[in-house]
């Protein structure tokens, strides 16, 4: 069966669960597809997707970085944080747009509260349900890694910034923050995902491209580890420490830690036999 991972360009206006729909069409019935993190809708770019077992390891990948294009508007707020929500206007623009002196408390690690409008859970329910009722809570903060932010083009009224981040951090609530400590408001007026993790945007395929032989190999997220070889099979629970993938003659095996979290009989050096 066929199993690996796809770098997908995201169109706007379609939803990661779109896209994970239109890619299972390409696949025998009954292949599993899962991506590898959301999207939103009105954004485009990468998105990786996951082909039959290789969905298995989504929960184990290593931890990726992001990388955005964003374009920032100034003077507007959003129930969403972004234009695809209810607009309203914020407050007067200041004189001097000092972008620089305000973009740099985000480098880091900071506290930063998330858009309510997001697949996270509170109370065991998605909060962009409850948001959708029109339900009133709060989202507490929560770490968010921002490597660096650098501004790249700016006018009056709007800024597009590069941002590299780490994983689960909002883009969205780096524009209405931004916007807050300029007293005018913010919301983002579009998003580019130029990476995520080992998926970059150079390599991303649209979705009318996709064939099944441009499958990346199950095993390509941990190409540049070292690998080593069982003596055994079923793999022992734990192998002295190892983190990555070990194989034998009968299957390949997954390390945490030195705690085996995936097994799967049948397939040799990546290959699916």
């Amino acid at each position: 069966m066929e199993a690996g991972f796809l770098n997908i360009l995201k169109p706007p206006g379609m939803t990661s669960h779109d896209v994970v729909y239109r890619v299972r069409r390409l696949f025998p019935k009954g292949t599993k597809v899962g991506h590898l993190g959301t999207l939103d809708p009105p954004a485009a770019g990468v998105l990786p997707v996951a082909v039959g077992f290789a969905t298995r390891l989504i929960s184990h990948l290593p931890d990726g970085d992001k990388a955005y294009l964003a374009e920032v508007e100034f003077g507007l707020r959003s129930d969403t944080l972004d234009a695809a929500g209810v607009i309203e206007a914020g407050g007067p623009l200041p004189e001097v747009l000092d972008l620089t002196t305000h973009l740099l408390p985000y480098q880091g690690t900071i506290m930063q509260v998330p858009p309510q409008v997001s697949a996270l859970r509170q109370d065991g329910q998605r909060s962009y349900d409850r948001a959708r009722r029109g339900e009133q809570f709060q989202l507490p903060a929560r770490p968010a890694h921002y490597h660096k932010v650098e501004l790249l083009r700016q006018t009056r009224h709007t800024a597009t910034l590069r941002v590299a981040c780490g994983p689960g951090t909002y883009i969205r609530s780096l524009a209405r923050d931004l916007g807050e400590s300029l007293g005018c408001g913010a919301i983002l007026r579009f998003l580019l995902r130029l990476q995520s993790g080992d998926f970059h945007l150079p390599q991303a395929i649209r979705l009318e491209e996709i064939e099944p032989q441009q499958l990346l190999p199950w095993h390509w997220p941990w190409r540049e580890q070292s690998s080593r070889v069982l003596d055994q099979w079923p793999p022992p629970a734990q192998v002295e420490g190892w983190q990555g993938l070990a194989f034998h003659p009968k299957g390949a095996a997954l390390y945490r830690d030195g705690i085996k979290v995936w097994a799967r009989e049948g397939i040799v050096g990546g290959a699916s036999a």
